[in-house]
């Protein structure tokens, strides 16, 4: 399993929109999530703030909403929190769950 952990690899530009793809299958497991793409059974774990992520953008692709939201919910600075959830979806955007605009 990939866990999200922040890391120093390929910078990726701040998103305007994050689109999950139609291949992917989401469980909670408490506050964290498994993603599991059917297309090439490739699955990663999500922490609690990554997990709540997901369901923000799966809802409504807009990454500055999705900010917004985190930021409210919880106690994470908004310069960390966007540099985080940019890597991650960079991350994400590799394995194919993911399309970055």
């Amino acid at each position: 399993m990939n866990s999200i952990e922040r890391s120093t690899t390929t910078a990726t530009p701040t998103p305007r929109r994050v689109c999950v793809a139609t291949t992917v299958m989401h469980r909670s497991l408490g506050e964290e999530a498994v993603l599991l793409d059917m297309a090439t059974t490739t699955y990663f774990g999500l922490n609690a703030v990554a997990a709540r992520f997901w369901q923000l953008v799966s809802e409504n692709p807009d990454f500055g909403m999705a900010v917004t939201n985190l930021t409210a919910e919880f106690d994470v600075e908004n310069a960390t929190l966007i540099a985080d959830l940019t890597e991650l979806c960079g991350r994400l955007s590799l394995a194919g769950l993911v399309t970055l605009e």
